[in-house]
């Protein structure tokens, strides 16, 4: 095999600029699903019901072998909404010790705009449950309050997002925050998150934190006075007390033998709903799914459930 540069732009269309002792990502890692616009499924209806259909995307790919089982649109660009913290997380996992703390600043604080956890002006937290925070909560000012701590501004935090991506050896995704808050331009596709969730299961932390449903995490307060306060998941698929209490929201089943290993969810209004979900059948084999631009949170989970149904079963 000859040595590629990463940085080459045509790289999923072309060999590549000849370098010398460097090698594109997508030509090196096996544990990743190569696939092609060929390979979709394009008789599928993924809503009838939904007239913006052209939009969703979904996906189920065996990850013990690395076969793609199903692809629906998979290539076409989409808004991840929150599912853009899984490469918050993959680029804070790149840089940060997770025993580090930060201090949660005045607008940090402040900040009120979609999912929020409650972090206080003077708060310190470890870097680690402000990971438990982005990827079980999905608290968007968690996710900010890293960006900063990694790189001073969010602008900075997000060339480092894009970076990564290019460092993945892919160029569908243009992120334009930290969060997955609506940009119109803040674009990827369900492939490019598909690669980004297999590159942060290379971390420990980030498969720990997958497991995790509710619970307390600790922090200090601007007075040094220690405390916990309580997290709970926005996966569905997942039990969680403070969501049966809640009449919006509700626990939806996996089907027999299934469970959850892992998986981020993500909601705008531009979005729809989202998730990309890790799950191992009764036999141990693991899948990663994909589904995007779902019409309601109902239509989301029950698509799921029929993608497993369908496609993953060894």
């Amino acid at each position: 095999m000859g040595s590629y540069a990463a940085s080459d732009n045509v790289i999923n269309y072309d060999v590549g600029a000849m370098q010398d002792a460097t090698f594109a990502p997508m030509l090196s890692q096996w544990f990743i699903c190569d696939i092609t616009e060929d390979m979709m499924d394009r008789n599928y209806v993924f809503d009838e019901d939904n007239p913006k259909a052209e939009r969703c995307a979904a996906f189920v790919i065996n990850r013990d072998t690395n076969e793609l089982l199903f692809g629906y649109n998979m290539l076409t660009p989409v808004f991840p909404a929150s599912v853009t913290k899984l490469l918050t997380t993959l680029v804070v996992l790149q840089n940060c010790d997770l025993k580090d703390t930060v201090t949660i600043d005045s607008e940090v604080a402040a900040m009120k705009r979609g999912s929020v956890a409650e972090l206080n002006e003077g708060d310190v937290i470890t870097v680690y449950n402000l990971l438990v925070l982005v990827l079980t909560s999905s608290a968007n000012n968690a996710a900010i309050a890293l960006a900063r701590y990694v790189a001073g501004t969010e602008d900075a935090f997000v060339e480092k997002m894009n970076d990564a991506m290019d460092n993945l050896g892919v160029n569908n995704t243009n992120f334009l925050n930290a969060s997955g808050l609506h940009l119109p331009k803040h674009m990827t596709t369900a492939y490019d998150m598909y690669i980004v969730y297999q590159e942060c299961t290379k971390y420990a932390a980030f498969r720990d934190i997958m497991k995790l449903t509710e619970g307390e995490y600790d922090y200090t307060n601007a007075l040094g006075e220690r405390g916990l306060r309580p997290y709970y998941t926005t996966n569905c698929f997942k039990q969680s007390k403070e969501r049966e209490k809640t009449k919006n929201s509700r626990t939806y089943a996996l089907p027999p033998g299934f469970h959850v290993l892992g998986g981020k969810t993500g909601t705008t209004d531009y979005a729809g709903y989202c998730l990309i979900l890790h799950v191992e059948d009764a036999d141990g084999v693991e899948y990663i799914l994909g589904v995007f631009h779902c019409a309601t949170e109902e239509k989301l989970y029950n698509k799921m459930y029929d993608l497993m149904v369908q496609y993953a079963h060894s």
